[in-house]
């Protein structure tokens, strides 16, 4: 057998490795290839760009164009969870009505019911909304309130403490001067706002969050019919961010327009456990009552751990404003301290 050509052996070995090189290359390109982009769906209220915290389902709606309709009534309910109605001033166009109505009652449009729920319109109000587990909170609230509602609290040894709420606000004038009046007394309190109105008065809010004051969600347009799930979210979760643009408040308090549980945004609400903040003690401000009889009606319904219902917004409240003074002057003779609504929730346990 003779020699093996050495010049053939090494040519052999050369393409082998050149084979070698090739098929390694081919096998980092597949592995480094690039993955297919994950579809992000963006959240478009048309008034915040701020991260949300992470997102556990979407839910995308159409837009409704239909246009805004008024009438001209508007319900509250007692903490019995009677209804009743008044007349108010309405506006025709759905955005923050204007401050001087000419009456102590509450004006907002209201669109009347249809057979079946429907979407309110506003442009891109519910395009695309994301859906959380939790709202999330700058207040502490403890978890046995969690998705709970609450009309007042039975503080632990029967302290004589009381909070006051104000809804529907912010508003230009009466809010700030209920700012004024709790300064004066060294009182905290809790503004429940409507998404709107905040839109309209940034400033205000700024505001009430600088003096201290505790912060709830009261819905975009404070609308009493029966709302569709992306229409109840909507309601929520824009004006959620929109408190959070503002002022940078996380709240997961919320109180329902008029009481209204059962229109769809309670609903939703706690399942994102919110704690439904309702109320004990009803002044009714929304009536054209008096100073004097506001003052009267909170008193005679004083107990400790009540929830206080009153209006900074929505209307001409110019009595709420003469009565506060006297109300705390009143209730501090009584032995009650004043606590916002999340120091209230620390202090007891559910009363119903």
């Amino acid at each position: 057998m003779g020699k093996p050509n050495r010049t053939a052996l090494r040519q052999l070995i050369f393409i082998v490795m050149i084979a070698a090189v090739a098929i390694l290359s081919i096998m980092l390109r597949w592995l480094d290839r690039p993955t297919p982009p994950t579809r992000t769906i963006v959240k478009s209220y048309g008034i915040s760009t701020l991260p949300p915290t992470p997102a556990t389902n979407t839910v995308l709606t159409p837009v409704d164009k239909t246009p805004s309709l008024t009438v001209e009534n508007r319900h509250s309910r007692d903490s019995a969870g009677k209804s009743e109605e008044f007349p108010v001033t309405s506006t025709p166009n759905g955005t923050a009505p204007s401050p001087d109505t000419g009456s102590s009652q509450s004006a907002y449009p209201i669109t009347p019911p249809e057979p079946k729920a429907s979407v309110l319109p506003s442009n891109s109000f519910n395009q695309e909304i994301a859906v959380y587990e939790e709202p999330g909170s700058t207040y502490f609230i403890p978890t046995q309130f969690h998705g709970k509602i609450v009309h007042r609290i039975a503080p632990i040894e029967n302290e004589k403490v009381i909070a006051l709420t104000f809804d529907d606000g912010p508003w230009p004038r009466t809010t700030s001067q209920v700012l004024d009046i709790l300064k004066h007394n060294n009182i905290v309190a809790t503004f429940f706002w409507v998404g709107q109105n905040l839109q309209a008065y940034p400033k205000i809010a700024q505001q009430v969050v600088a003096d201290g004051h505790a912060i709830g969600n009261h819905t975009w347009h404070h609308s009493y019919r029966q709302m569709d799930r992306p229409t109840a979210v909507a309601e929520l979760d824009k004006t959620a961010e929109l408190i959070y643009k503002t002022t940078g408040i996380r709240t997961a308090l919320f109180r329902p327009p008029g009481g209204i549980l059962t229109n769809g945004v309670a609903d939703y609400a706690k399942q994102r456990n919110y704690t439904i903040i309702m109320w004990s003690n009803d002044p009714m401000d929304y009536r054209p009552l008096s100073a004097k009889e506001l003052v009267k009606n909170v008193i005679r319904t004083a107990k400790p751990g009540c929830i206080v219902l009153m209006h900074d917004g929505g209307g001409n409240h110019y009595e709420t404003v003469k009565a506060l003074p006297e109300t705390i002057q009143e209730l501090q003779k009584l032995g009650y301290r004043f606590v916002s609504v999340p120091e209230l929730l620390e202090l007891g346990m559910i009363e119903n």
